[in-house]
């Protein structure tokens, strides 16, 4: 049965004088790929919307239809994302906070209230409500769960294009026996956390996406300043769907090659 979360937690800081009340959530903390996504949701004063869950109790379908409506109905949405490599330098919990407050500053304005989802968020200014299994009970909460999760989703769906083989699109990167089973046949990619139990183990050299593949591919066979222009930008505008990690890997190499270029001509 769902779960259907009230308005109590706003109305009651609306009554101790806040207005711009920030419902913050976050989906993929859990997983083995992939990055973690936090959203942040701000509804005008006494605004009420129906339909709204627990984005784990609701259907991909009814997950997306809702996004779509939050996003058109609310004040501001914000959506703040850690990556990977991130997830390994700092631990999970660390990169949440971040993607946490990466999504607040996505926002466009400033809140003066957070209610979040059981995430304490220390360190910043304006006041942080934190309550155990908020995105079932706090609707601004519930609403930032389904953004964050549709997020979430739509990325890893994005790479499963770029990697396959690895089932992205059906298990998000959560440890799935399918996706256990792709780890052990075909080892880790650079969008996996290297830190995490199940990956961890794996010694084998990191696969890179197609789309690294074929820059990486031009930037070695690049001839000339004219051409590293053109690829300049061509690598800009895949930066969105580069991992991080390969997004050093591969300025490096642009910066290596064009170093070579230079000293040829």
């Amino acid at each position: 049965m769902v779960v259907v979360p009230h308005w109590r937690f706003e109305q009651k800081a609306g009554k101790q004088g806040f207005a711009r009340i920030a419902g913050i959530d976050e989906a993929g903390r859990g997983p083995l790929a992939g990055p973690v996504v936090a959203a942040a949701v701000v509804f005008a004063p006494g605004f009420r919307m129906k339909g709204l869950a627990d984005s784990k109790q609701l259907s991909a379908k009814r997950r997306e239809e809702l996004s779509q409506r939050i996003r058109e109905r609310a004040l501001a949405v914000g959506v703040g994302i850690a990556s990977a490599e991130e997830i390994d330098r700092l631990n999970i919990l660390a990169a949440t906070h971040l993607a946490a407050q990466r999504a607040v500053k996505a926002l466009g304005l400033a809140p003066d209230y957070l209610i979040t989802d059981c995430l304490k968020l220390e360190g910043i200014e304006t006041p942080v409500e934190a309550v155990v299994g908020g995105d079932q009970l706090c609707a601004s909460v519930a609403a930032a769960s389904i953004i964050a999760k549709v997020e979430r989703d739509r990325l890893m769906c994005g790479y499963d294009d770029d990697f396959p083989g690895y089932g992205f699109s059906s298990h998000k990167g959560y440890g799935t026996e399918a996706h256990l089973d792709a780890l052990r046949t075909l080892g880790p990619t650079t969008i996996h956390r290297l830190t995490f139990r199940g990956v961890a183990w794996f010694e084998s050299e990191l696969r890179h996406s197609k789309t690294f593949e074929q820059l990486a591919e031009a930037v070695t066979a690049m001839e000339n300043e004219k051409t590293a222009r053109a690829l300049r930008v061509a690598i800009g505008q895949a930066r969105v769907r580069l991992p991080e990690r390969e997004q050093s890997e591969l300025e490096a190499l642009f910066k290596s090659r064009l170093a070579r270029l230079k000293l040829a001509g």
